[in-house]
């Protein structure tokens, strides 16, 4: 197949990381890029792209098949709806959108104007975490009893620049907590219930600097996440993965999977079982298995997903539908942590 001509809009962190891996895949062609810090232009030059001031510009003069966006949360469906009038395929950052009424809107322009919508939560590309659902999903752990997530990295003050991240909408729920949210539904399926607390004690920013939220899911299992952005450690996402080389790896685990029958640590997918189905206890030895499982990028593996959803050869993993889904639960989080009242889903 030919390759797929692409453009990125915002070269933040995660756009730049967008941008770089585009223009080392066999599939894609990183045609151009935009953002409206006028110093970016030194990336375009650095991989090989033409830049653009202006996306709106850029998607008229450039022949494009798709874009990847990644701007500010409350930018993402106006910029969305835009690039699908052009008939352009979409892979946009998450979240899907800053509300659900925008979410609907994107998600109803991009089935209007027939093209494919792709909401970049990355991590259902990464092989772990793939590891680690089908673990649960075919039932080798057992009936699933609970999971313990901690995410928790402190935050430099350059990255409060930019000063909608600590604005409303900006804070760890929406940026952070949200990819946490997704992971829970796609390991351990849907979700019936929030609980949260958040405090902005730490930073006295608008929006909270921790959380901590307890979670009900329909089958019955629970699960517990906490958040901080306030607070230096080895236990988060980004740090243990290791899928970001922007962040210092860590060699710990974020993750705690709880089954009948064996329990997991994510990312290293240590499992922990009973030798003998018959000796079960606490007073009964216990093994602690390494589950070994190849290496890839999931940045890449979402880029070249991506490119076949323009193709038409596969369906987005992460659909507009799916996405709003993720997001509602995530709003519910918030809406919480205002009421100080569980809120059904």
């Amino acid at each position: 197949m030919e390759r797929v001509r692409l453009g990125v809009i915002g070269l933040g962190m995660i756009g730049k990381l967008h941008a770089e891996t585009a223009a080392k895949l066999a599939e894609c062609q990183l045609v151009a890029v935009s953002d409206v810090n006028p110093d970016t232009v030194k990336i375009a030059r650095a991989i090989g792209a033409s830049y653009f001031r202006d996306y709106q510009e850029m998607i008229e003069k450039e022949d494009l098949e798709g874009v990847v966006i990644a701007v500010p949360n409350n930018l993402h469906a106006d910029v969305g709806i835009t690039c699908a009038q052009k008939r352009l395929h979409i892979l946009l950052e998450k979240p899907i959108a800053s509300t659900l009424s925008d979410a609907d809107r994107l998600i109803e322009s991009s089935q209007q104007n027939k093209v494919h919508l792709l909401i970049g939560h990355h991590r259902r590309f990464n092989a772990a975490i793939n590891a680690v659902r089908e673990m649960i999903q075919s039932g080798k752990i057992g009936k699933l009893v609970g999971v313990a997530i901690v995410w928790s990295m402190y935050k430099p003050d350059e990255y409060f620049d930019l000063a909608w991240r600590k604005m409303k909408g900006g804070g760890p729920i929406l940026i952070n907590t949200i990819h946490e949210i997704d992971n829970l539904r796609y390991l351990c399926g849907k979700i019936s219930r929030v609980y949260a607390e958040a405090s902005n004690g730490a930073r006295n920013f608008e929006v909270e600097d921790s959380l901590s939220v307890s979670v009900k899911l329909e089958s019955g299992a629970l699960a517990s996440i906490f958040m901080s952005d306030a607070a230096p450690s080895l236990w988060a996402y980004e740090a243990t993965t290791g899928e970001n080389p922007f962040f210092f790896h860590s060699t710990e685990n974020c993750y705690y999977i709880f089954g009948t029958d064996a329990s997991m640590a994510f990312p290293h997918l240590r499992k922990i079982y009973y030798q003998s189905r018959s000796k079960k206890g606490w007073q009964h030895p216990i093994i602690a298995e390494e589950v070994k499982v190849p290496w890839v990028d999931p940045y890449e593996e979402q880029l070249k997903h991506f490119c076949r959803v323009v193709q038409g050869v596969e369906p987005p993993r992460t659909s507009g539908e799916d996405a709003r889904k993720t997001l509602e639960i995530t709003l519910a989080v918030h809406k919480s942590t205002q009421v100080g009242q569980p809120v059904v889903v």
